[in-house]
């Protein structure tokens, strides 16, 4: 029983060392080139402050707002989600670590670089938008959570996906078309979820709850789903 502790420990312990790794190679090679943040971050200034130009000042309802938002956050993460894996196929350097990585330490390190990338767009889009398209946030902690909720959930669902985008060599074209339906649901209810932090009612939190359910429930689909799409030939 003991041995058996010390081996599960051990094989922990390799775990947790490749993951941070893997995390400190990909932060690295990215802040290097700030490839994906730049073109995320310079896609949703321009698209947002086109929008506030078109309206001319006249306020868009809640709704449509809410679906602006979500617009631009959508496409600005497209591409820097598929990123992380592309650039791996693009590099050469994929055959390397699933020679040298675990496929578990593999998927858990891009998911949360992921996380991470999903993150900062939120923090810096967010505001933008806000500030230029005149949005008037009647409930912040709830809208708050609803863009955490919301994004959490979009980078939980596509980072299997780059993987196979990236495996099928359609780089992030493939990408965006094949995510758009599996994240509709999210898109659906992240939507509705900042709309009602817009509205004087009191906004329902179980909206925010089923994000985080529907990221948990896909990531534990990934993990196991995960080394059959990373190890294909």
């Amino acid at each position: 029983m003991s041995l058996a502790k010390k081996n599960s420990a051990e094989e922990g312990s390799v775990l947790v060392r490749d993951i941070l790794r893997n995390l400190q190679k990909d932060f690295r090679v990215e802040f290097r080139s700030r490839f994906a943040v730049n073109i995320a971050v310079s896609f949703a200034g321009i698209v947002t402050i086109s929008i506030s130009l078109t309206a001319g000042g006249a306020p868009f309802p809640v709704k449509v707002q809410s679906i602006l938002l979500w617009v631009v956050l959508f496409f600005s993460a497209m591409n820097g989600l598929a990123h992380i894996f592309v650039r791996e196929e693009d590099q050469g350097t994929s055959l390397f670590l699933r020679i040298t990585r675990s496929a578990d330490s593999i998927y858990i390190s891009k998911f949360i670089f992921n996380q991470i990338f999903m993150m900062i767009i939120g923090t810096v889009v967010t505001p933008l938008f806000v500030f230029f398209v005149g949005v008037d946030v009647i409930h912040v902690l709830h809208f708050i959570m609803s863009v955490i909720a919301g994004g959490f959930s979009i980078a939980a669902s596509t980072t299997p996906l780059a993987a196979m985008a990236a495996k099928a060599g359609g780089k992030g074209s493939l990408f965006t078309i094949i995510s758009f339906p599996i994240l509709l649901p999210v898109l659906w209810i992240s939507i509705s979820s900042t709309a009602g932090a817009l509205n004087e009612a009191r906004p329902e939190s179980g909206t925010v709850i089923f994000l985080l359910a529907f990221s948990g429930f896909i990531t534990a689909i990934s993990i196991l789903l995960f080394r059959f799409i990373w190890l294909e030939n």
